[in-house]
C-alpha cells in the first residue's frame, strides 16, 4: 500500500522534443495554476531543446521546482506508428518508458504526463491513490477499449498470448510506482515488445506498455485522463468540473487552427500567452 511522505510532495514528469516544448511549458504552467500553494516537483526529458528553451520551461513551472533529466540512449531503433495518420508521433513518445530509471532515489511515485494535456483541477488526490502493487495506474483508453480494438495488439498471440477482450490503457497520464515498476522491469519488458513488433506497431510506446505491463495496472477514474473533451464543453451542456486532466488524444491539438474555438482551447492559448511572456521576459 502506497504512503505518502512527510513533505507530500507531488512529483510529475514529462518528456518531450523541443517541437512540443512550447506546448510542455503549458502544461506546467496549468498543472502548478491548480495546486498553488502544493509543493510541486517538475522532472523533464527535453530532447533538444536550447538553453534558452530550458529557462522557459523552469519559468513556466512557476513556484514548482524544475529538473532536467538525461536518459541513456535506448539499445533498440525506436519505430514509428505504422498508421499515416499518426505521422505526427516522435520518437520522444518512447522516452516516457527510460523516465522511472532516470529518477534520484526518493522518488517513489510519480505522475507522467503527456505534453497534449491541460490540468483542470487539482492532482493532489493521486498521491494517496493505493496501486495494490502494481507498477503503474492508468485510464482506459477511449477510443482504443480492448487490446483486440483498432486491429488488435500486435503480438497479442505470439510469444505470450492475452487475452483480446482485455481493456487497454492510455498512456498519455501514467500514475508510477518507481520501485515496483524497476522491481518488474517495465521498462525492460516494453522495449523487449518494440524489439519483436515495433514494425506492427498501431500507437508504439502504448502498445508495448500494454504488453509490459498486462495484468497488472490499476484502472484509474477518468478524470484523470478525460480524452473525450467536447463533452465537457459548457456549450453542449458539460461540465469542465468533471475532469482534472483533459487529453487530447488524435492528431488535431488546441494549438491547430482547426481545433473547436471553445472553453479547452481559450483555456491552452491564455497559458501559452503567459509562458511567451515568461520567455520574452528571460531574454
Amino acid at each position: 500500500m502506497f504512503t505518502p511522505t512527510e513533505e507530500v510532495i507531488l512529483d510529475c514528469a514529462l518528456a518531450f522534443d523541443a517541437t512540443y516544448a512550447p506546448h510542455a511549458a503549458v502544461v506546467m504552467s496549468t498543472v502548478a495554476a491548480q495546486m498553488p500553494t502544493e509543493p510541486l516537483r517538475f522532472w523533464l526529458v527535453a530532447d533538444g531543446v536550447t538553453e534558452q528553451t530550458r529557462a522557459t520551461l523552469i519559468r513556466a513551472a512557476r513556484h514548482a521546482t524544475v529538473t532536467f533529466l538525461t536518459v541513456g540512449p535506448p539499445p533498440i531503433r525506436l519505430p514509428g506508428s505504422r498508421e499515416p495518420h499518426l505521422s505526427y508521433l516522435s520518437a520522444a513518445m518512447y522516452l516516457r518508458l527510460l523516465i522511472p530509471h532516470a529518477l534520484p532515489p526518493g522518488v517513489d511515485r510519480l505522475l507522467y504526463l503527456d505534453s497534449d494535456v491541460l490540468c483542470t483541477g487539482s492532482l493532489a488526490p493521486l498521491r494517496d491513490v493505493d496501486l495494490g502493487g502494481t507498477p503503474v495506474g492508468a485510464v482506459r483508453d477511449a477510443f482504443t477499449r480492448r487490446l483486440i480494438d483498432n486491429g488488435g495488439l500486435p503480438g497479442i498471440y505470439g510469444y505470450r498470448d492475452l487475452d483480446a477482450q482485455a481493456p487497454y490503457l492510455n498512456s498519455g497520464v501514467l500514475l508510477i510506482d518507481v520501485p515496483r515498476w524497476r522491481e518488474l522491469e517495465v521498462t525492460a519488458a516494453a522495449l523487449d515488445y518494440i524489439a519483436r513488433h515495433g514494425h506492427e506497431a498501431r500507437f508504439p510506446d502504448q502498445d508495448a506498455l500494454n504488453h509490459a505491463v498486462y495484468g497488472r495496472w490499476t484502472r484509474l477514474p477518468k478524470r484523470w485522463n478525460h480524452m473525450m473533451a467536447w463533452r465537457l464543453d459548457p456549450s453542449v451542456g458539460g461540465s469542465i468540473t468533471d475532469a482534472s486532466i483533459i487529453h487530447f488524444a488524435g492528431p488535431v491539438k488546441p494549438w491547430h487552427p482547426t481545433f473547436p474555438d471553445g472553453v479547452f482551447r481559450q483555456l491552452y492559448l491564455r497559458h501559452r500567452r503567459r509562458t511567451e511572456l515568461v520567455a520574452a521576459r528571460a531574454r
